[in-house]
């Protein structure tokens, strides 16, 4: 028997994951490309958020905004300058640069930090309280309320801003935009750019809620992609139902077979999805 505590615990850490997956949709739904660096700029959020947190005292909390800012000036000029430029050309070569990218990310990491897991320390890493006599971990409840707003604010830009609509527009018919005047390499740099922002954010709140190493982005890259599956590209509300999914799915899982099986489900979700509705399971929660 599924417990309430253990459907509570994998709504709330499914809320992480779609902040996490939600920049690797947005990337690949108006790019088009599969950024395979997109775990090194979670982690990468982590650990510039780690020189304030750990060397310096402060609360993650605090140090957030400025680790989102910090990805966010690496991220424009890598968009602007070397990807743009490649999503010219043959289709594998952005790829395969966020592949490198991945690479030379994590030896910087190992280079800078160390290959000993960190972890962003906080009072509420830990602590716990009771919501409708549940016990969530604090950390959780704070990273699903953080991530429902940055979902809602990322809707609201794409659908009611001028900027959304050229991001739309970019997305639909890349020479139609510039026809129309828009700076599509630069909207493009301003996606990739967002969707660091994102990813920063998951890093920071996944740093408080456990270690990571310069490796910790493979897994959660993987995680992304599972989350952008079961959402379906162009779906800001179905990430957010996708990740609770998955979270509810891991959380079950590990609770009937044991910790094992807490990466093999997201995997096969992947897979079974893509098999048998590739696109997507939520993607009509856009509306």
């Amino acid at each position: 028997m599924v417990s309430i505590d253990v459907l509570a615990a994998g709504i709330l850490a499914g809320g992480l994951y779609a902040l996490i997956g939600l920049g690797i949709s947005l990337v690949f739904g108006v790019l088009g490309l599969m950024n395979l660096a997109h775990g090194e700029l979670v982690i990468g959020g982590a650990y510039l958020a780690s020189l304030l947190v750990v060397d310096s005292g402060w609360d993650p909390l605090l140090a957030l905004p400025l680790a989102m800012a910090g990805v966010a000036l690496i991220a424009y000029p890598l968009q602007r300058y070397l990807l743009t430029p490649l999503l010219r050309g043959d289709k594998s070569a952005p790829l395969v640069a966020t592949f490198g990218l991945s690479l030379l990310a994590q030896a910087l990491f190992q280079g800078g930090f160390g290959t000993h897991p960190k972890s962003l320390p906080a009072p509420y890493a830990t602590s716990g309280v009771s919501v409708l006599g549940l016990r969530i971990q604090t950390i959780y409840l704070i990273a699903f309320g953080l991530t429902v707003l940055l979902c809602a604010a990322t809707h609201l830009v794409l659908t009611r801003t001028r900027a959304g609509s050229a991001v739309r527009a970019a997305s639909a018919d890349p020479a139609t935009a510039a026809v129309l005047g828009i700076n599509v390499p630069t909207v493009y740099a301003m996606t990739f750019t967002g969707a660091a922002v994102l990813a920063a954010a998951g890093g920071v709140l996944t740093g408080v809620a456990q270690s990571f190493t310069p490796t910790s982005g493979m897994p959660l890259l993987l995680t992304g992609m599972a989350v952008m599956a079961l959402a379906g590209i162009g779906s800001v509300a179905g990430v957010l139902l996708a990740g609770v999914a998955l979270g509810v799915l891991q959380s079950v899982s590990v609770q009937l077979f044991g910790g094992g099986m807490r990466d093999v489900v997201v995997y096969l979700a992947f897979f079974l999805v893509l098999a048998v509705r590739p696109q997507g399971l939520f993607r009509k929660a856009a509306g």
